[in-house]
């Protein structure tokens, strides 16, 4: 109507947190056409770049819930690090991520890509999709808890030579701690079928991609499903069977050196206390726990093509 005043449109509220050390630390050169892409998107964003160790759980814990969407850029300890202070809210906000970590499993899963640009286009889109969340003895993760050999060198990498070497400082710990694989005596049981032996690697996840390395479309590995891809591997003794647990790894053929199920709440025991890393990062020492899928926990932002 003629000489009426419009009222301005409603604005959603982001709020954008980005580990400024993560990566190749080039976040900040992209931070305002990122911002730009979000205000014409309709949001007011309100960003806040951390300053130390654990400061993305604190902030998200105080200042998300007031927010429609959460945006994160960093690593996927940084992901899940957001991702266990989302699930302390009573209202969860649409949950959006821009890689900018060295291996970036959680974003690769998802099919988000690591290009900046890219993964702002898709948030600035706002596509949201229920997706599962990991809870490992009052923890969250966001796709995956491990315990066995090399699980460690993530956290154990420092953060300078991830920035220099990129996936090749993992591969240079590795090496530098290499010895014969011990095995852990642990039990577990997945929805209620028991599994024990001597093993020297466990894999609890729902990502496509762990380490950087995609895994056999076969599993069907899922984040959406309600079902953790559980991955137990036995100590091998010879060259042979360390081929043996390879093959079957790729082939999904049967060997008792490999276990490979689907479970949605998992029973850990051990006699000793075991070392899990949770995303990546070090989840703490247990001779027990209980881990459980909770299905479609959050909303994560996700290209609208995306399978998982």
């Amino acid at each position: 109507m003629k000489g009426e005043v419009m009222s301005p449109m409603p604005k959603r509220k982001m709020l954008l947190v980005f580990n400024p050390r993560s990566g190749t630390q080039n976040f900040p050169d992209h931070l305002f056409d990122a911002v730009n892409k979000f205000t014409a998107a309709g949001f007011i964003v309100t960003v806040y770049p951390t300053q130390a160790p654990g400061e993305v759980g604190r902030i998200v814990a105080d200042c998300a819930g007031g927010h429609d969407c959460l945006v994160c850029s960093g690593g996927d300890g940084t992901i899940g690090e957001a991702i266990d202070a989302l699930m302390s809210l009573k209202k969860r906000p649409a949950f959006g991520v821009i890689p900018s970590g060295t291996i970036n499993d959680f974003a690769s899963s998802l099919g988000i890509p690591k290009d900046i640009g890219a993964a702002s286009d898709i948030i600035a889109g706002a596509s949201p999709k229920a997706l599962d969340v990991g809870k490992f003895d009052g923890k969250h993760f966001s796709y995956v808890a491990a315990f066995g050999m090399f699980t460690d060198v993530p956290y154990a990498t420092t953060q300078n030579a991830k920035n220099l070497l990129g996936k090749l400082a993992y591969f240079f710990e590795g090496v530098k701690r290499f010895a014969p694989a011990e095995s852990l005596r642990c039990e577990f049981e997945l929805d209620g079928q028991t599994v024990a032996g001597d093993f020297a690697l466990g894999i609890i996840g729902n990502g496509s991609s762990i380490a950087g390395i995609k895994l056999p479309t076969e599993m069907g590995a899922r984040m959406d499903d309600g079902l953790f891809e559980v991955i137990l591997v036995r100590k091998a003794h010879s060259l042979k069977e360390h081929q043996e647990i390879i093959s079957a790894l790729l082939t999904q053929e049967t060997t008792e050196l490999l276990t490979i199920r689907k479970a949605s709440k998992i029973t850990f025991r051990s006699a000793k206390p075991v070392a899990w890393t949770l995303d990546g990062d070090f989840g703490g020492e247990y001779t027990a726990a209980n881990i459980e899928n909770l299905h479609h926990a959050i909303e994560v932002i996700v290209p609208t093509k995306t399978k998982r």
